[in-house]
């Protein structure tokens, strides 16, 4: 299946992006992981999968504390950085979620730091959704790290500024049509740039219907890292765990 040049294809790939992102909070990041891993009771003869995995942050963490993890971005130049750290049970794919090419091959599934809802239509999501259940085994677990769509609403910031390694970024953010927009101008030296992020507001019952539709059932919301219960206004992160049914 080809799809046409979307937003994120040529955002992930751009050097701007990991240049406004560099400063996501690796320990805490770690701590998820610890957290999750412990919660789910994950053992080290299980795989798992990280789709979307951007540079493979998680992916190459998970693999030092001794797990076999496959990671999947479609972003080539992210997967030419992961690819630097593989080893025998490290591996890195570029792959879209659209199309996945692995059947029944992993035990967990992690989709983490809101990398759901890119795509134009609930009709992709709910593809993605049932290419995620093809992939895993009976009864493996699906992970969803996603945005608290209610507290962004709540909370969002129209307009910001911020200067990164002499390189400026404005940003602006908006909602329209079911989307959350954020639109980045970026000034590096004599030129400027311009990237728009397109997100789907995707909130709980959105998810709830994606997953019992392609067969999934809900076992665990968390509302932060911490793990600590999901709370419709005040939570940061909706964060879903879900089993796949036979």
């Amino acid at each position: 299946m080809v799809f046409k040049k979307e937003w994120f294809s040529e955002w992930f790939n751009s050097p701007y992006y990991h240049i406004l992102y560099q400063n996501r909070d690796e320990r805490e990041a770690e701590f998820f992981l610890k957290k999750l891993v412990d919660k789910l009771n994950i053992n080290k003869h299980q795989r798992l999968v990280d789709l979307a995995c951007g540079k493979g942050r998680h992916a190459i963490f998970l693999n030092s504390l001794g797990f076999d993890v496959t990671g999947v971005d479609l972003a080539p130049k992210s997967i030419d950085i992961a690819i630097q750290y593989a080893n025998e049970r490290l591996h890195f794919e570029v792959q879209d979620l659209r199309c996945l090419l692995f059947e029944n091959s992993f035990d967990i599934a992690l989709n983490l730091f809101t990398s759901f809802g890119y795509f134009k239509s609930i009709e992709e999501d709910e593809l993605v959704i049932q290419n995620i259940h093809s992939i895993l085994a009976p009864s493996g677990l699906l992970v969803i790290d996603f945005m608290n769509g209610e507290h962004v609403l709540q909370n969002m910031v129209e307009r910001e500024s911020k200067t990164i390694d002499n390189i400026q970024f404005h940003i602006h953010r908006w909602v329209e049509k079911g989307f959350i927009y954020k639109k980045i101008e970026v000034q590096d030296k004599h030129e400027v740039f311009e990237f728009t992020e397109k997100v789907q507001a995707l909130m709980l019952p959105d998810f709830e219907r994606l997953l019992n539709t392609a067969f999934f059932s809900i076992t665990h919301l968390f509302g932060n890292y911490e793990l600590d219960p999901f709370n419709i206004s005040k939570s940061d992160r909706l964060i879903i765990i879900a089993k796949r049914n036979a």
